[in-house]
């Protein structure tokens, strides 16, 4: 038997723990969105600089510029979904959306490792 004492102090208990959560998961939403952003700008400015065709081959550049573009608006797209979706669909969007950004995020850290190497 449970009393309306030991109910009421545990449903407390998960209102706050359910705040704390919600809390933590607008902070890695903030997060994600404000990288996707600068991902975005990476990717733009990638674009407009000469620089891609210095790499070599104009098909292999286009195809890495055609690919990031495709991922980058992958990645948007997550994003925008995912500020609009609730509970599980909205949880695993931004999961989604953060797994895209870290792979972004890695592979322009490579380009510009090779393109300086």
């Amino acid at each position: 038997m449970t009393n309306k004492f030991a109910v009421a102090i545990h449903t407390r208990g998960s209102e706050r723990e359910d705040r704390e959560r919600s809390s933590e998961s607008r902070e890695y939403e903030v997060r994600i969105e404000t990288r996707a952003k600068e991902i975005s700008e990476r990717i733009a400015a990638l674009e407009k600089s000469p620089i891609p065709n210095l790499w070599g081959s104009a098909d292999s550049v286009m195809r890495v510029l055609e690919w990031l573009e495709r991922q980058e608006a992958r990645l948007r797209w997550l994003v925008r979904v995912a500020k609009y979706s609730e509970g599980a669909n909205r949880t695993a969007l931004w999961l989604e959306a953060g797994r895209v950004l870290a792979h972004l995020e890695g592979f322009l850290s490579m380009l510009a490792r090779a393109r300086c190497a």
